[in-house]
């Protein structure tokens, strides 16, 4: 196996947004969401606050919200947004946090520890800085696996390792809850915050791709995302034709809390 490839992040701090934002009404749905968890007024700090997608809304639900984020384009955007009235951000590792111990109410990621080089170090981190009985909070966002865009990835995911035998993006998965269960966490169930319905083509998928606003290219040199993104888009002219033909694909966001 090779190393854990590497993410640009300021390359893509501009673009972000356009994959990974919320309508307006989702992301009040997943801030209402988040807040109710962590608590009226709590301390929150968001691991990898990036944009501040996620925290803005969390905040204008009535919680104080400390971001920490590696890249400072992303904390660029994230100010822009935020006009210095809602959140206090930082430039930091998220595998070495700058807090004393409980310090906070609750701790947030949302897709960041696939991206951590050492997603166990983060979690340690993560439960340090929380108080006693506080909350680790996940969020991810779902879109059926079914669709266009599921289905896109998934062939994606299958040509890099056909293109890059032995390498790997960066992981976490499912052992996540067991190395918060060895740091005496209690995971509860999944919960689904925000369901809503929207409309995108083959071609917008492809082209997510090759302007590198899909996560799943960050990690890509431009001959390797070339070469994939040839054999995607004969892939998906044979399976759907009309490339340009937009499908009204169903999208989520889910949360998991992780109890100290």
């Amino acid at each position: 196996m090779t190393d854990v490839l590497p993410i640009r992040f300021d390359a893509i701090a501009g673009a972000y947004d356009q994959v990974r934002g919320h309508p307006p009404e989702v992301a009040q749905q997943i801030g209402r969401a988040i807040a109710t968890i962590a608590g009226d007024q709590a301390l929150v700090l968001e691991l990898g606050v990036g944009t501040g997608r996620i925290a803005l809304p969390v905040a204008a639900a009535g919680c104080r919200v400390v971001g920490v984020d590696i890249s400072a384009d992303m904390l660029r955007v994230a100010r822009a947004k935020d006009g210095g009235d809602a959140l206090w951000l930082f430039q930091g590792d998220i595998e070495r946090l700058p807090f004393a111990d409980g310090v906070f109410d609750a701790t947030l990621a949302v897709h960041v520890l696939h991206l951590a080089r050492d997603w166990r170090s983060v979690l340690v981190e993560a439960m340090r800085v929380l108080r006693p009985g506080g909350v680790f909070i996940q969020g991810r966002d779902w879109r059926d696996p079914q669709s266009c865009v599921g289905r896109l990835r998934s062939k994606l995911r299958e040509t890099l390792i056909d293109l890059l035998p032995g390498s790997r993006p960066p992981g976490a998965g499912a052992a996540v809850g067991q190395a918060l269960a060895k740091l005496g966490a209690t995971v509860e169930p999944e919960v689904v915050a925000a369901v809503w319905v929207a409309p995108i083509s083959p071609a917008q998928v492809l082209e997510e791709m090759a302007s590198r606003s899909d996560a799943e290219t960050w990690v890509l040199d431009d001959v390797t995302l070339s070469a994939a993104l040839d054999r995607l888009r004969a892939w998906a002219a044979t399976v759907y034709g009309d490339l340009d033909r937009p499908e009204e694909v169903e999208r989520r966001f889910v949360i998991q809390v992780a109890r100290r």
